[in-house]
């Protein structure tokens, strides 16, 4: 027997959708007047107005249980389509299909009234998502719970902070019983407690068979959280597929776009490339391998570049293979091929792409390493591997920083350089994505005054 198919939540085809642009308000009264009494100005309507296209065919489905991320840079067209999609614009072109019960968090404060307090804003905006007034009454308590802000819920919410507003309607959201959830970046206003609360509630709604639609720069939520991911570009879907390919795509383009500004690209090619100071043939034979292997999705201004990468165990032997909490060695090869100084950093991530543990020069306290053209260099990291079993792979960098606020230019990124897996611990499961040392101490307490004085 198969599976059935999973429910359709979400259709659009072809979907578009334009707005105009005037270059001073008159030209915009005078434009609606124009449409409105053509006979009156001229027997045809002006068109003073640039045509901004926001979207421009957009296909794309979601089914139930899926949770999808749209992302994008700024002005890619992310907010309207989730706006389209919420039914709070009309699209200019192409058809929107939505089926079940939608609930849409897409700016902030929006469904509050400001002059009403908290408690009034929960049973208007409750009501608006379809709870009759039993249900509110019966749910009031645990949302003003799950808000979390006091006294304040009894205020008028004009007095909040964007985190009150947001806690407040999320918190509303949470216990409407969505069976598709939109979130527009809102939750990026929350601090880091309510932000873990809402993961663990996404992950909750997403086991119950819940689905959502998120938009957010946070690539490390959006690879947590969602399967699949859409990137949007000048208002068309540029990539869309698997979160840690998308995603991968799309720092490419922000890395890209970053060392353009920051530095102007030094283009380097095999054939241009200073004459390599190490000769060995067995050597060089492994680093054209890498090379090979990992031309087509490398990035940076090539200035300086991975020229190899291994990943050692205790005993200095090459393995893809680790106990919990082993002992492991990160052989790093760079090579130079313009006069810099700069840090060689990792990352080790998960299946999901999402990055667990990592280290560079800034964090290991190392001086950046001055290079000459044609030199290559050997960095080693000895780290241990404290991991949740299951599958990772190294993500390598070579940066050169440009101020003292973290700006940096790129030389090479290799995204999956190297793949490895980690065991289940012998001594139990770990259950969190990584495991630091503690150490526990048990004490009995014999009185009240043993307890006082502690």
């Amino acid at each position: 027997m198969h599976d059935a198919p999973a429910a359709e939540l979400i259709r659009c085809s072809a979907l578009s959708k334009s707005f105009r642009q005037y270059s001073k308000p008159s030209d915009r009264l005078l434009d609606d007047l124009s449409h409105a009494w053509p006979r009156w100005l001229g027997g045809r309507p002006r068109n003073s107005a640039n045509e901004f296209h926001a979207l421009r065919g957009i296909d794309l489905t979601l089914n139930a249980g899926e949770a999808v991320a749209i992302i994008g840079r700024n002005g890619s067209g992310k907010s309207t389509l989730l706006q389209l999609i919420a039914g709070t614009l009309s699209p200019g072109s192409g058809t929107v299909q939505v089926r079940g019960r939608v609930c849409a968090m897409l700016e902030l404060g929006v469904g509050f009234n400001p002059e009403f307090t908290g408690v009034e804003n929960v049973r208007l905006y409750a009501a608006v998502l379809g709870m009759s007034g039993e249900e509110i009454e019966q749910r009031l308590p645990s949302i003003i719970a799950f808000a979390e802000i006091g006294d304040f819920v009894d205020q008028p919410v004009k007095t909040y902070s964007s985190g009150m507003y947001v806690r407040l309607a999320f918190a509303v959201l949470a216990h409407s019983d969505p069976e598709l959830l939109i979130v527009d970046e809102a939750l990026s206003v929350g601090d880091a407690a309510f932000q873990a609360k809402c993961m663990h509630w996404f992950r909750g709604f997403q086991e119950a068979g819940g689905s959502l639609l998120l938009v957010s720069h946070d690539v490390s939520t959006v690879r947590a959280i969602c399967s699949r991911a859409i990137y949007l570009e000048s208002g068309r879907i540029k990539a869309e597929g698997p979160c840690g390919e998308v995603t991968d795509l799309y720092l490419h383009d922000i890395h890209q776009t970053q060392n353009q500004v920051l530095a102007q690209p030094a283009a380097y090619s095999e054939g241009t490339a200073p004459n390599c100071q190490v000769t060995d043939a067995a050597y060089l034979a492994r680093c054209q391998a890498f090379e090979q292997r990992w031309i087509s999705r490398r990035q940076g201004t090539g200035d300086s570049r991975v020229r190899l990468v291994e990943l050692l165990n205790a005993s200095g032997e090459p393995s893809e293979l680790f106990q919990f909490d082993a002992p492991a060695i990160i052989r790093i090869h760079v090579e130079c091929l313009r006069s810099t100084a700069v840090s060689v950093n990792y990352k080790v991530r998960d299946r999901h792409l999402v990055s667990v543990i990592g280290a560079d020069f800034l964090i290991a306290e190392q001086p950046l390493l001055t290079m000459q053209p044609g030199e290559i260099h050997c960095i080693e990291y000895r780290t241990r591997l404290p991991l949740m079993h299951g599958d990772y792979s190294l993500r390598l960098s070579i940066t050169e920083p440009v101020d003292k606020h973290a700006q940096a230019v790129f030389h090479d990124i290799v995204e999956v350089a190297l793949p490895f897996k980690v065991l289940p611990a012998d001594r139990g499961w770990i259950y969190t994505q990584s495991y630091l040392p503690n150490q526990v101490s048990v004490r009995q307490w014999q009185d009240q005054t043993q307890l006082e004085n502690a």
